[in-house]
């Protein structure tokens, strides 16, 4: 069984790679900071993919990126959400 879908697998690469990148720039490889960067590329990339489809529904998972037959979007805000705790934290 799949579990995401095409979108979701670019958008996740892309954004985490961009992540990954100005983690390196600025010379941290923590999760925290990568989180923080990675969240919002992964929602802003979702939602433009899913308001660019003529359907444009935000829920619906075959309408843009899904994990777990989910939205992507929703994970990249717990990831933010999560990655400001783990910076907090650590």
């Amino acid at each position: 069984m799949i579990i995401l879908n095409i979108p979701g697998l670019i958008i996740l690469a892309i954004s985490f790679a961009i992540a990954f990148g100005i983690g390196q720039l600025i010379g941290t490889t923590k999760q925290g900071p990568l989180m923080i960067i990675a969240g919002p590329l992964v929602v802003a990339s979702d939602l433009a993919y899913r308001l660019k489809r003529p359907d444009g529904d935000w829920l619906h998972p075959n309408c843009g990126g899904s994990l777990f037959f989910l939205p992507v979007w929703p994970f990249g805000i717990l990831w933010l959400v999560l990655g400001v705790i783990y910076t907090m934290n650590g």
